[in-house]
């Protein structure tokens, strides 16, 4: 399966926090590790297939994205779409699992499928962010 998207940019956002630590090193000495982000991180890529026209499928992902913005713990979603005739996306950044997992169980969520008309089951992966190059 082609795995290049293409990433509309819109969407929710707020900033994420971005602290640098500190490890010791074999000989004794600190080591700064930089652009590590806020812990638990968590990367979200879903992709489903629909008839939905593109401009439709924007149509529908702009009327829906204030209820995107006012959910805990999302600190960003990019609506994609691949390379793949008909398949679109979305690429969510949460703040922890546990947000994740409520969203999961909300009836925003439970609503994904119909309002974007797919066709098949979503394809869903679920990825640790292990730090950011720019903030």
């Amino acid at each position: 399966m082609n795995a290049i998207a293409i990433i509309l940019l819109f969407g929710c956002t707020s900033k994420t926090e971005n602290k640098n630590t500190y490890e010791l090193n074999e000989d004794d000495t600190m080591k700064e590790t930089i652009g590590q982000p806020a812990s638990g991180t968590i990367m979200q890529i879903v992709r489903a297939k629909t008839e939905l026209s593109e401009e439709e499928f924007l149509k529908i992902a702009n009327e829906r994205a204030p209820q995107f913005e006012a959910i805990p713990g999302l600190i960003q979603k990019y609506y994609i779409k691949t390379k793949t005739r008909g398949e679109y996306g979305g690429v969510y950044i949460w703040d922890s699992m546990e947000s994740l997992n409520k969203f999961k169980e909300s009836d925003l969520a439970a609503t994904i499928g119909e309002a974007y008309k797919t066709i098949e089951p979503p394809a869903v992966e679920i990825v640790d962010i292990l730090f950011e190059l720019r903030e």
